[in-house]
């Protein structure tokens, strides 16, 4: 017979982490705040995602070379979903999406929304 519990508590135990959090009775600014929070996983996991893109710190872009341009939303997204993978180390995929920010460019380029010397930005930033 199926048990919806037992399902549902393995699906968890094999899906999330469960980590205690151990805050003193007498810090009753963070209590409070946590207690006023609609979503408290939510809220903690938005704060730490947060900290991490502040901090972060690259395994294949070259971050010293800065985008002080501004790019298409096409452009944008791929940036995007680029660092993302360089931040979780998946080196594949980063090269896929450094590889299409590559050809982007090229046509951006021909299309005179980039000029060469942003292309060529692009390129050394994101390592081709």
């Amino acid at each position: 017979m199926f048990d919806q519990k037992e399902y549902i508590n393995d699906y968890i135990k094999n899906n999330y982490k469960t980590i205690k959090l151990r805050i003193r009775n007498d810090n009753s600014v963070i209590i409070d705040k946590l207690n006023n929070v609609d979503n408290v996983n939510k809220y903690l996991t938005e704060l730490i995602m947060k900290d991490i893109y502040e901090n972060r710190v690259y395994n294949f872009i070259d971050d010293s070379i800065k985008i002080d341009f501004d790019l298409s939303v096409g452009m944008r997204d791929l940036v995007e979903k680029a660092e993302k993978a360089d931040l979780l180390n998946d080196y594949g995929l980063y090269m896929n999406l450094a590889d299409a920010i590559d050809s982007r460019a090229k046509k951006e380029t021909g299309q005179h929304i980039l000029r060469e010397s942003q292309w060529n930005k692009l390129i050394k930033r994101y390592c081709l």
